[in-house]
């Protein structure tokens, strides 16, 4: 589970829950299973195909997290899996996003 604050703010949000919903009401099926094995489970869950937490800013946390093409209708099991191919158990996306901010940083007050 996400640990950023600002993520725990948006996936409590009212239009982070009506998104959600409208994708499980779209794809009522986990996308993963069918596409993978061909086989019919009941999704879930939604996930984010792009990581919220990679975003280093406000806004673009908020455009991946209410962008519905960046979403995906999975089961638990395929939801964990997932997470546990990116190696996400937390330490990947913080690195990412340390890296990105050092970047800006170094972009910002050094230039190129």
């Amino acid at each position: 589970m996400a640990k950023d604050k600002d993520y725990i703010k948006l996936i409590h949000s009212s239009q982070w829950v009506k998104l959600r919903a409208e994708k499980l009401r779209n794809n009522p099926l986990c996308e993963r299973c069918l596409e993978a094995d061909g086989i019919i489970t009941v999704a879930t869950e939604v996930h984010h195909v792009r990581p919220v937490e990679e975003s280093v800013t406000m806004a673009d946390k908020e455009r991946l997290m209410f962008n519905y093409f960046n979403l995906m209708a999975v089961c638990h099991r395929c939801h964990v899996e997932i997470h546990t191919e990116m190696g996400r158990s937390g330490k990947m996306a913080n690195k990412e996003r340390n890296s990105r901010k050092l970047d800006n940083f170094v972009q910002k007050f050094f230039g190129d």
